[in-house]
């Protein structure tokens, strides 16, 4: 396998974490490598030996595996049902979470002080104390596990990531236990 490309070590390194690569993000340079002509069959046959499987999601690179112990899969739910929620959050802003969005922290707190039904949502997501570090906590979060991107202190922008957030949460159906609440 002559043909790997030499960036293949910090692929792995970024993707095996759980994080992803976007095309819109300052790791847009790896996006590149692996899109680039065969490079994407090349990694997934590659990679398919470690136990990951490289997917393509619309404009972002991930790991998935086949054979995940229960607990991990326990702890992935668990923190999608908090991704769920912090989406719901973002979505009931006046700027909705679209790739290439910028967030400032302090202007997000100011729309939570103003909107209470913002303010009651983060509340339920973050227990810090101040306002301003309740949203750098989910926005600290949110960039962690690749889906925004710190550009500065106080401004973070969406990635091409999040698209994988949205397919997801698209695909969860609650089913109607057939139950009727007659109101009396």
């Amino acid at each position: 396998m002559n043909n790997i490309p030499k960036h293949t070590p910090d692929i792995f390194a970024i993707l095996s974490r759980g994080n992803f690569i976007s095309s819109n993000g300052s790791k847009g340079k790896l996006f590149d490598i692996i899109n680039y002509e065969d490079n994407y069959t090349i990694l997934k046959e590659f990679f398919s030996h470690t136990g990951y499987t490289l997917e393509r999601g619309h404009n972002y690179f991930y790991f998935s595996q086949t054979d995940e112990p229960n607990l991990i899969i326990e702890k992935k739910l668990e923190q999608f049902a908090y991704y769920i929620d912090v989406m719901d959050f973002f979505s009931s802003m006046d700027n909705k979470p679209v790739v290439g969005t910028r967030y400032r922290v302090t202007q997000i707190a100011e729309e939570c002080f103003s909107n209470e039904r913002l303010k009651q949502k983060i509340y339920a997501l973050s227990r810090r104390e101040k306002m301003v570090d309740k949203v750098g906590e989910i926005a600290g979060d949110l960039t962690a596990a690749g889906f925004f991107e710190q550009e500065d202190e106080d401004t973070y922008k969406v990635m091409d990531a999040i698209h994988y957030l949205e397919e997801v949460i698209s695909l969860i159906t609650i089913e109607d236990d057939g139950e009727q609440t007659n109101p009396q």
